[in-house]
Order: structure tokens, then C-alpha cells, then sequence
């Protein structure tokens, strides 16, 4: 039985696809050329999407021109900040008081105290 399979001659051909040599040929051609061409032409099909984007979002940033930022701000001037702070009252009752925190689950400092 296994040598009349063997005789015939269609068993005895590479029945390989024209794609399957050609891979094995040049193996770049089959894979790694499509797969350059997808990464670079999908960089180039998104390209406007993202553009739009920064687009919209410029449109929503309002440009401030160099006047407007000046003339919403006063000059600071550490003296007169000092003068006015001191005019508000309480200046020299001010003492530092130590916040009081949860306690805590495990008591880390504990050990280091024996």
C-alpha cells in the first residue's frame, strides 16, 4: 500500500502555493514590506484626525495678548505687601500650633521609642 502511494506522481510534487515559495524566498517581501507599509500609511490616514484635534481644542484656549496680561496684575512691591498684611490685624498673636493628625493603624514610631 505505501509503495503504490509513492509511485504516484501528483503524491511525489511540492504542492506548494506561489505565496508559500515566494515567502520562503524572500521572506521580508511577504511580511515585513506590508507590515512597513501599514504602520507608515496608517500614520498618514491619522495625520488629519489628529490635526483636527489640536485644531478644536486651540479654538477652546483663548489667546491672551501681552496688554491684557499686564493690566490685570498690579506690581508687587514687598513693602507696601508687608504694611497691608501687617493692617490686617493679628500680626504678632501668631504662634505655630501643631495640627492634630488621625491615629494611625500601626504604630511605627512606637518600636524605635524602647
Amino acid at each position: 500500500l505505501n509503495s503504490d502511494f509513492q509511485s504516484n506522481s501528483w503524491a511525489r510534487r511540492n504542492h506548494k502555493s506561489t505565496f508559500q515559495r515566494l515567502s520562503q524566498k524572500h521572506p521580508f517581501l511577504c511580511v515585513g514590506l506590508p507590515f512597513l507599509l501599514a504602520v507608515v500609511g496608517g500614520s498618514f490616514v491619522l495625520l488629519p484626525g489628529q490635526a483636527t484635534k489640536y485644531e478644536v481644542r486651540d479654538k477652546h484656549v483663548r489667546n491672551v495678548t501681552l496688554d491684557e496680561a499686564k493690566g490685570e496684575k498690579r506690581k508687587f512691591n514687598l513693602q507696601e505687601e508687608y504694611f497691608r498684611m501687617q493692617s490686617q490685624g493679628a500680626w504678632g498673636e501668631w504662634e505655630p500650633k501643631r495640627v492634630d493628625r488621625p491615629a494611625e493603624e500601626e504604630p511605627v514610631f512606637d518600636r524605635y521609642d524602647k
